[in-house]
């Protein structure tokens, strides 16, 4: 059996800016509400209870994945409402903007590592994983807090798959040498 790590984030909530609130309530003057994580639905689910704000219409919620897809929409003139992660990359919203849409971040929430166990981290230093996974970049970099700079040279000769582009191009910046988004499956995890 193929031994694969599989790095997840966890996420929580953060308190929503003045303006913010105010686009929920306003949720009406928007053309699109658009969702590139469960994570931001469900924390935009839970804000629209707390300030009493109405759900969009359905035909006006877009979920893409990955985040690059949403420069397949009609984004031209369109009030578009993106709720999403304080810590995800901004490019998107420049590309849609530069597309036409006039775009309104809601930061909900934010990822925090998941700390390996100590099997984990044996496994992955002593070479014995053959696949790693992430699914954001907040998760190559909660690994590599974990793991001393002189033993990194281990897991960077990893196999690396990714669910998107921009989490590949994270893991290349941080040093992964063989790194993929084709490929991705969890199905053989280490516990």
């Amino acid at each position: 059996m193929q031994k694969v790590l599989e790095i997840r984030v966890k996420t929580k909530r953060i308190p929503l800016s003045r303006a913010s609130i105010q686009a929920l309530r306003d949720i009406d003057r928007y053309d699109l509400v658009v969702f590139t994580s469960r994570h931001a639905r469900k924390f935009f689910t839970q804000a629209l209870r707390q300030y009493a704000a109405q759900p969009p219409l359905p035909g006006r919620v877009v979920q893409v994945g990955p985040r690059a897809d949403l420069l397949k929409l009609p984004l031209d003139s369109k009030r578009v409402l993106f709720p999403r992660s304080a810590a995800a990359p901004y490019d998107i919203v420049r590309k849609m903007r530069r597309r036409g849409a006039v775009v309104r971040v809601v930061r909900l929430y934010t990822p925090y590592r998941t700390t390996l166990s100590p099997a984990q981290k044996r496994s992955l230093l002593a070479g014995a994983v053959e696949k790693i996974c992430f699914r954001s970049p907040s998760g190559i970099n909660g690994l590599l807090d974990q793991v001393p700079h002189s033993q990194r040279k281990t897991i960077f000769a990893v196999r690396t798959f990714c669910i998107g582009e921009t989490t590949a191009r994270a893991a290349r910046a941080a040093g992964f040498q063989q790194v993929s988004v084709k490929g991705y499956n969890t199905s053989h995890a280490i516990p």
